[in-house]
């Protein structure tokens, strides 16, 4: 099953991926590969079962 770490792990990769690109000068198809890798990442948190790595608290440490 998918976890919050695998979606992570993987939109580390395609930024990365991203960035040789820009690097090599190709701006417009790392462009276009971050804007697929986001829309994929949202389908997937959509449409699968995700599990959290680790219980999700849902206090936020400000307010405690």
């Amino acid at each position: 099953m998918l976890t919050y770490k695998n979606l992570y792990c993987s939109l580390v990769r395609s930024m990365s991926e991203a960035i040789d690109l820009y690097d090599e000068g190709k701006g417009i198809l790392a462009r276009e590969g971050l804007k697929k890798a986001l829309l994929d990442a949202e389908d997937q948190v959509i449409s699968h079962d995700i599990i959290p790595d680790e219980p999700i608290s849902s206090s936020h440490p400000a307010e405690d």
